[in-house]
């Protein structure tokens, strides 16, 4: 085994890397000006101001929590029209919260992932006591929340579901010119990466994971880790093999402050095993 097959970095160092010449997908100024208001499927009402290509203010005006708001700073990119990937980090109220919204013009709906890091006792705990206690291995939390757009909760619009659509596919990111990574959908909830190229060469693991579908051969991928605590919330397009999405962690290996930062990527899919016969 070589130093760099342990070469485990925090969520911080692997932005750094990430950054210079990366394939991301140009900032939206789509929203600017406008006032989305999500309602929840719980009965929670949010409405979202986009008064500028970088700030936004959220206030709950329904629910547990009404009344409470803040102006965040967000990013807004699309891979398609009508169709929105807005991601920010709540600092101000839930701090070091995370918050991934898929924005459905068309079909005016919504999926929304707020997530959420352990503390610093957490992250060190063992994973074998959590294993013996049958508990889930990573305790980075994403709860997913569906919203229609504008209008009261209908459950009968067309929602963004789970799908097992992905379980089999082996699929490369390129994101940038020295940052390639393999994937394989392993499972309804797992997917193994590896590093081919990078920051991270010669490392792997197997994580919790969660799919959507948010249209035809467009895809809302999750992952939670589960070694160093990070969460990662993409769109993958596989008519035009691109992706934009974002990675949340900790910045440095302290685990006391956060990072979130926007990643972007070109696919190569390599290959499918869901049909292959064993």
């Amino acid at each position: 085994m070589t130093e760099k097959d342990n070469n485990w970095i925090s969520v911080g160092a692997l932005g750094e890397a990430f950054a210079p010449d990366s394939n991301l997908t140009a900032p939206s100024p789509d929203l600017v000006g406008k006032t989305i208001t999500l309602y929840f499927e719980n009965g929670d009402v949010i409405e979202h101001v986009f008064s500028s290509d970088s700030k936004m203010t959220w206030k709950v005006t329904a629910g547990e929590e009404t009344g409470v708001s803040a102006e965040e700073t967000y990013l807004a990119t699309s891979l398609r029209p009508g169709i929105y990937f807005v991601d920010f980090v709540k600092a101000t109220v839930e701090k070091d919260t995370s918050v991934s919204i898929v924005l459905d013009l068309n079909e005016n709906v919504a999926t929304c992932v707020v997530s959420r890091l352990p503390d610093a006792e957490g992250a060190h705990s063992s994973l074998l006591a959590r294993a013996l206690k049958n508990e889930e291995l990573t305790l980075v939390r994403s709860e997913f929340h569906h919203a229609s757009v504008n209008k009261p909760f209908d459950p009968a619009a067309k929602h963004h579901q789970e799908t097992e659509e992905l379980v089999g596919l082996r699929i490369r990111h390129r994101y940038n010119p020295k940052e390639l990574y393999e994937h394989i959908y392993l499972s309804p909830t797992r997917y193994t990466w590896q590093c081919l190229e990078g920051a991270e060469q010669g490392l792997a693991d197997t994580d919790s994971c969660h799919y959507h579908k948010i249209g035809d051969h467009l895809y809302l991928f999750t992952w939670r880790e589960k070694l160093v605590p990070t969460v990662g919330c993409v769109l993958m397009d596989h008519d035009s093999l691109k992706t934009t999405g974002k990675i949340f962690g900790y910045s440095d290996d302290d685990l006391t402050k956060t990072v979130n930062f926007p990643i972007g990527a070109y696919s190569e899919i390599a290959n499918w095993t869901k049909d292959a016969t064993i």
